[in-house]
């Protein structure tokens, strides 16, 4: 593999790993705190970007609609992690 490409999905495997612990973090959070403070409104800068389109999605196609949980987060991490794992499969 060329080595510009073999830079650019190490990076981008490395991007999708932080967003994925932030976003594990933000969950976390959102059990203890009211998502008030400067770390808690960084994490919702960097992880929403992300969530807001399958949040949008979920929304126009009117599912799950009626559920207590945020399936938007949910399915935002789970195509996250399919995503390193078809780029880790590409590089290895």
């Amino acid at each position: 593999m060329p080595e510009p490409i073999y830079v650019l999905v190490n990076f981008v495997l490395i991007f999708i790993e932080v967003l994925t612990f932030a976003m594990l973090i933000r969950a976390v959070m959102s059990w203890f705190t009211d998502g008030e403070g400067k770390f808690a409104r960084f994490l919702y800068v960097l992880t929403e970007p992300v969530i807001l389109p399958v949040r949008k999605l979920l929304v126009k196609m009117n599912w799950l609609q009626n559920s207590p949980i945020d399936f938007s987060f949910t399915i935002t991490y789970l195509i996250l992690i399919l995503i390193e794992i078809l780029l880790s499969a590409f590089i290895g």
